[in-house]
């Protein structure tokens, strides 16, 4: 090994395994390479937007990549490492020359009003500025000025009314940098970012505008964009940084809660496919001096988080990494998803801008909050509590949505009372239709549409318990069931008091989480009664208890390939619980216990002791005695 800095070996070492992670990625790209095109022919689905935007998507993230490992290349380099990077380099720029030029077979077409061209041109501009030694300096004059003639087909154009400003922001700040702006992309700037300081919660945490949701977007957009913005053009407007960085170290204080023991985060929101660009922020935040992380933690949860998927079969068979979350699994992604989607996955690797001699390569790993104890902190902005048990991390979403626009995306990946690292989800394949897992449905009778909650009133977010309001309905039929949701927890036991008021006949059904069963002759069921199931496989499991006002249990399975079509994220076969109660034009209250884990004592059931009005205690053998003091509690016999 061979270094262009002397430093710490440990350092060094740490370094290079991060550089070998990113050439993992790269290298499947390099056969993919052919001269004369401008795009590369990653399979997959193609996306809702057209073959262009897929094309340039192609080009764009792969590039994002590769200039953070040839960026890491000056501190740390290794025999072939210099002459592969020329030679992909070289690609990158013919490449991007093709596809600018108007004359060219490969021109990727101008943008539009709310077309992706947006987005990928100012993902482009950070990967211009990362590399302008090797890539734009390297352009003649002439070649530069066609790149900035294809960007300026961005000026003027709507942009989404969520984190898809910022793209906007960048590819003006980068036309003005280089001389070819107006004032007036100025006055557009400052009103964008008053558009996006708009959406701001509190704690850190920002609504991502039109899609009404709060999700992982927070850390891979919100405090990923606006820190490049300051890196790059801030020097414009000091105070604008300023309030950008305070909410930067806001939300990564507890952050690190988000992440399970094995470094894993909940399946949660939008594009999840993305998988590890959920840690873009720890190395942003480190290399702009505001993180407030402990750099050996920034370090182990980033790595943990890697590492994890690395050693999942995420990789399809070009060798790219695939549309999926544990594996290729193309029917849990978006429409506006495509090949080259996942390959924003790039933006993880932002560590790589670190210098050697920086902390974050020489202090000692720390472990995982989820590896020390059990905690929980609480979100009332935002509307979410996450909390790390046994070793695992849950998010209990209060109040995110996504916006009715956009249900195509899936409700159902805000719209579950809660999301959990190693356990996962369900999809379905019809937007009307909703899962069964980790939540309450209502089956209407007339068309058997399985409804789930949508828009979600949060009432009360805290550390022992939340309380939220939403209905159960569909807008064709008018049909519609109000819910009262109320939920505590202790261990891996979540107790929910569902309180409804029913307009028509429907039936109820309060789902357990959605085992994930690899192979199916692990599955154990210890036991399985009409208040009580217990379901194990491969050392993780399921428990779903009736505490009043269900008539009985269900279950829905799919453990052999004539079961329909995979429905879980992480698996082919997975086993649901189901607690049911039909309705009709009644009131009333139904309540439950739901477990997931690896212990199986504390998956046990729990005795009833009293179930009075304001006052219930329960007890069990393992956890103690469980007692709850609340005017909202029912009295249920």
């Amino acid at each position: 090994m061979s270094s262009t800095i002397a430093g710490n070996e440990s350092a060094l070492t740490a370094y290079r395994g991060w550089q070998d992670r990113a050439w993992r990625l790269l290298a499947p790209l390099e056969s993919l390479m052919e001269s004369g095109r401008a795009d590369l022919p990653i399979a997959g689905q193609a996306s809702d937007h057209d073959l262009n935007a897929d094309r340039v998507e192609s080009f764009a993230r792969p590039l994002l990549l590769f200039v953070h490992w040839r960026h890491s290349l000056d501190q740390n380099t290794e025999d072939g490492d210099t002459e592969k990077a020329e030679e992909m380099g070289e690609w990158f720029r013919k490449a991007l020359i093709l596809g600018t030029d108007t004359e060219s077979d490969q021109f990727w077409g101008w943008s539009s009003n709310f077309h992706q061209h947006s987005v990928e041109m100012g993902l482009l501009v950070i990967g211009f500025e990362l590399s302008r030694d090797w890539l734009w300096n390297a352009l003649s004059s002439d070649e530069q000025q066609q790149v900035l003639a294809w960007l300026e087909s961005d000026v003027g154009n709507g942009h989404h009314w969520n984190n898809h400003m910022f793209f906007g922001i960048f590819v003006m700040e980068f036309l003005l940098k280089e001389g070819r702006g107006f004032p007036s992309y100025r006055a557009v700037i400052e009103r964008w970012y008053e558009e996006l300081e708009s959406m701001y919660l509190g704690e850190g945490w920002f609504m991502d505008g039109m899609n009404e949701s709060v999700d992982f977007y927070n850390a891979y957009a919100w405090h990923y964009y606006s820190l490049w913005w300051i890196r790059l053009y801030g020097a414009s407007n000091q105070k604008r940084c300023e309030w950008w960085k305070e909410k930067t170290k806001l939300f990564l204080e507890n952050y690190s809660l988000f992440f399970s023991a094995q470094g894993e985060q909940a399946a949660f929101g939008r594009s999840i496919t993305y998988r590890f660009n959920v840690t873009a922020p720890f190395g942003m935040a480190q290399w702009m001096g505001v993180s407030p992380v402990n750099p050996g933690l920034a370090r182990e949860i980033c790595e943990k988080n890697m590492d994890f998927f690395f050693e999942k079969p995420i990789f399809q068979e070009q060798g790219c990494l695939s549309l999926g979350w544990y594996d290729m699994f193309e029917d849990m992604v978006e429409v506006y998803s495509c090949g080259g989607s996942p390959y924003w996955a790039a933006k993880a690797f932002s560590p790589l801008l670190l210098p050697l001699d920086d902390p974050f390569w020489s202090a000692s790993a720390e472990p995982l909050p989820a590896e020390l104890s059990d905690s929980v902190v609480a979100y009332p902005s935002p509307g979410l509590i996450v909390r790390t048990v046994g070793g695992e991390s849950e998010i209990i979403n209060v109040s995110s949505q996504i916006a009715s626009t956009n249900i195509r995306f899936g409700t159902w990946k805000w719209g579950r009372l809660s999301y959990r690292s190693g356990t996962g989800f369900l999809i379905t394949r019809d937007a009307d239709q909703y899962p069964l897992d980790a939540g309450l449905t209502a089956t209407n009778a007339s068309k058997g549409l399985v409804l789930g909650r949508h828009y979600t009133a949060p009432v009360k977010v805290a550390e022992d318990s939340m309380a939220c309001l939403y209905s159960l309905g569909h807008k064709s039929e008018q049909s519609q069931t109000s819910i009262e949701t109320r939920m505590w927890w202790k261990g891996g036991w979540q107790l929910i008091v569902h309180r409804y008021i029913s307009h028509q006949e429907t039936l109820l059904r309060h789902g357990s989480y959605a085992l994930p069963v690899e192979d199916p002759s692990t599955l154990v069921e210890t036991q399985n009664d009409e208040s009580y199931a217990r379901v194990f496989a491969a050392g993780t499991g399921i428990a779903l208890q009736s505490l009043g006002g269900f008539s009985g249990m269900n279950k829905s399975d799919r453990l052999n390939d004539s079961g329909g079509p995979r429905e879980h994220i992480q698996t082919e076969f997975h086993a649901v619980r189901l607690l049911e109660r039909k309705v009709n034009h009644e009131s009333g209250h139904i309540a439950c216990l739901s477990w997931a884990g690896h212990d199986e004592a504390e998956s046990a059931a729990w005795r009833v002791q009293s179930l009075a009005n304001g006052r219930w205690e329960l007890n069990h053998d393992q956890l103690g005695t469980w007692l709850i003091e609340d005017e909202s509690l029912p009295e249920l016999v």
